[in-house]
């Protein structure tokens, strides 16, 4: 785990992030507080943020822990949930291929709901599979859809992963009925709850909902190309899962392991958690792919699938020679390493540069893009400093500044973007001149690089 975060460590992104922030300070400042906008209304992550940030103070290191917190928790569920279904060893190879899927990592260091969502679904999956129809199994099945309540608190669209529930109901397996009616009951009770916390605090139940639903209003397909190889509207959810950095081998992998008869190495006894876990994680994926217009092909909403697979691969991994498991096991976690090594782990370079001018300064104001200086206010706000300007600089002035598109004056500081990971490893040894351009670009300087500029007086 240690080695995942460092590898794809990213922390404060200025983005939803920041607005998860804002929606705890709400909490420790006015609360109770209903939330204003899409992010604060997302109250399992906004108040334990909130929590963090009363224990650690107003600070990135309450960021870092926010985040790490909901990484620990879904690693664990998940070896859990493999543990439950096919053994220790099992429980640890799930754990191990969790902690480095980089659609995991990438979440893992920036606070935001994903994680803690995957940990509500897949946690509520384990409990309400593992229920029987006895009191004590209803009562476990109760608090595996309070879980699912929560998901749907984390994101409105956990619905989807949950529409699998309707059918299981109407066939009655592989959990008995009585078990969906006290999940059902249990999500209802979570999400009740919040309802009437709504209308309490602003008269309307359902604001919560009303404020989701307009969250976007349009997404074009454009948004889909991020990251994605896209070729045909049927197929590309598809590619999204086998051409994608955030998933590497393991949709590969595990179709090798379910070719070879992967499922069917499930304990009978143990498989029904394992059905209701597949059957959410298939019908999400055909609902997000039907619906990718409006929310759009990020792998993110994907990650139930990767988590399914992640658990029939420690599955069939347990039943191979101790030869093969390692060897299967080395590749799926180097590669994800080096995938992770590779990405940019300062995507917003220009708005940590115009922070840097700042805080080097203090006496001056700094100019920058009104975007990135918006983006630095939290930045701003910790090292108890207000000098930055958007555009343009009065005469005389700094202005940070792209190194290929800075104003006339004289260039005060420069700063070259960061390495990637990878880019750094292969500096240190050497090997830099090595690498061709193309990817040496990409590689050594992933961002643009900034510089402050003094423009000419008057």
């Amino acid at each position: 785990m240690v080695v995942a975060l460092f590898v794809g460590w990213i922390g404060y992104m200025a983005s939803d992030d920041s607005l998860y922030h804002a929606g705890a300070v709400r909490w420790l400042t006015d609360p109770p507080f209903a939330g204003s906008d899409h992010w604060s209304t997302r109250f399992p992550l906004t108040l334990t943020f909130a929590a963090v940030l009363a224990v650690v103070g107003q600070n990135f290191v309450a960021f870092g822990i926010t985040a790490i917190l909901f990484y620990v928790v879904l690693v664990a569920v998940t070896g859990r949930f493999a543990a439950g279904v096919a053994g220790e060893r099992a429980g640890w190879m799930a754990a191990l291929l969790t902690a480095t899927l980089p659609v995991v990592v990438s979440h893992a260091t920036t606070v935001s709901v994903d994680l803690t969502e995957a940990a509500a679904l897949l946690g509520g999956a384990w409990l309400m599979g593992t229920s029987s129809e006895d009191r004590r199994g209803l009562v476990r099945a109760a608090l595996g859809g309070a879980l699912f309540g929560v998901a749907v608190l984390c994101r409105e669209t956990s619905v989807l992963a949950l529409a699998a529930l309707g059918p299981l109901f109407l066939i009655g397996r592989p959990v008995p009925r009585r078990v969906l009616i006290a999940c059902g009951a249990g999500a209802a009770a979570v999400l009740l709850g919040e309802a009437l916390f709504q209308y309490a605090m602003t008269g309307d139940p359902l604001r919560r909902y009303t404020i989701a639903f307009n969250h976007d209003d349009h997404m074009d397909r454009a948004a889909n190309m991020e990251g994605n190889f896209l070729l045909w509207p049927p197929i590309d959810p598809l590619l999204v899962l086998l051409i994608n950095d955030d998933f590497g081998l393991l949709f590969w992998v595990v179709g090798v392991a379910v070719a070879l008869g992967g499922w069917r190495l499930v304990p009978e006894t143990r498989r029904a958690p394992m059905t209701v876990l597949a059957w959410m994680a298939v019908v999400s994926f055909l609902l997000v792919s039907v619906l990718y217009t409006k929310l759009v092909l990020n792998p993110r909403y994907f990650m139930l699938a990767a988590l399914a697979a992640v658990l029939v691969l420690a599955v069939w991994l347990d039943r191979l020679s101790a030869w093969w498991r390692a060897l299967i096991l080395a590749a799926l976690v180097s590669s994800n390493l080096l995938l992770m090594s590779v990405g940019n782990a300062h995507p917003r370079w220009s708005m940590e540069a115009l922070v840097m001018a700042a805080e080097a300064h203090p006496g001056e104001a700094i100019a920058g893009e009104a975007s990135d200086v918006r983006r630095a206010d939290i930045s701003m706000a910790f090292i108890g400093q207000r000098n930055l300007r958007p555009l343009p600089a009065a005469p005389g002035g700094l202005v940070v500044a792209p190194a290929d598109a800075a104003p006339a004056g004289q260039v005060v500081a420069t700063y070259p973007s960061p390495p990637t990971r990878l880019g750094a490893a292969l500096r240190t040894i050497g090997l830099e001149p090595l690498v061709p351009a193309p990817i040496a670009r990409r590689m050594f300087g992933p961002s643009p690089a900034m510089v402050l500029v003094r423009t000419p007086a008057g």
